[in-house]
């Protein structure tokens, strides 16, 4: 893995039981320095060693929505594509764990994740709390 996605991850484990990331941000700017803002999700899946936990992914890339120029608008759009797609169970799970909700409209959300539970047990329970927190807030 590269040695500056490495110290990233290293400071989010350190803080983020305390939610104070500042060493965090960072060590995530230099990351997305390093690797640029072009296909930076899909980039840094592909660097990323599937044995680092999947919510550590999905917080680095929570983190990165802070650092680029779109507020993460190119990571949300990638991760909306892993879900329509939903053939790689890893890349479901950091697209459900990520803070903020998948699609602009609910009803589409409601639709893709709904199919995704159905064809992939393991992520289900993510699915439905996405959908049933979005009822919620209305939003």
């Amino acid at each position: 893995m590269n040695p500056v996605i490495a110290s990233a991850f290293e400071a989010i484990c350190k803080e983020r039981d305390d939610q104070e990331y500042d060493e965090s941000f960072d060590l995530v700017r230099k990351v997305a320095e390093t690797f640029g803002e072009l296909n930076l999700a899909e980039r840094l899946y592909s660097e990323i060693p599937r044995n680092v936990p999947f919510e550590l992914v999905a917080e680095l890339f929570n983190l990165l929505a802070w650092q680029t120029e779109d507020n993460g608008s190119a990571i949300a759009r990638t991760a909306e594509r892993w879900l329509r797609e939903s053939s790689d169970t890893r890349k479901l799970l950091i697209a459900l764990n990520l803070d903020i909700f998948p699609f602009a409209d609910p009803r589409e959300m409601e639709a893709v994740l709904s199919r995704v539970a159905s064809s992939k047990p393991r992520v289900a329970i993510y699915c439905k709390k996405l959908i049933e927190a979005r009822n919620v807030m209305g939003v």
